[in-house]
């Protein structure tokens, strides 16, 4: 019987931790607020976290939610690549906003599909 429970319990405590790796890309983005400048000289992971949170929210608005982690994270890669491509090219956007940015990504995505 203890056994048993000790599979159940290590069970339980490897799936938690598969969650838990399955969502850690999305925390810690702190990119909300900052300029274009900021997000050149920022790291993958920190872009990538912003934008999951920037499209978890615009789904939010939306009145829409994601049903798979999988998912938000299609979508939060899509949002990345198309701020890298809004600002490719220059400097002319440092002084922009990325969530400004981000909104007119998630418009011109939106329009796309």
């Amino acid at each position: 019987m203890k056994k048993i429970i000790f599979v159940i319990i290590l069970f339980l405590i490897s799936c938690d931790g598969n969650d838990q790796k399955e969502i850690e890309w999305t925390k810690n983005g702190t990119l909300h607020q900052a300029k274009i400048s900021d997000w050149k000289n920022s790291t993958e992971e920190n872009k990538l976290a912003t934008c999951a949170d920037f499209v978890a929210s615009l789904k939010k608005v939306e009145h829409q939610k994601y049903k798979t982690v999988s998912e938000m994270k299609n979508d939060a890669i899509n949002m990345q690549a198309c701020i890298e491509e809004a600002i490719n090219g220059g400097d002319y956007a440092d002084d922009f906003k990325v969530s400004e940015v981000a909104v007119l990504c998630h418009i011109m995505m939106k329009s796309t599909n």
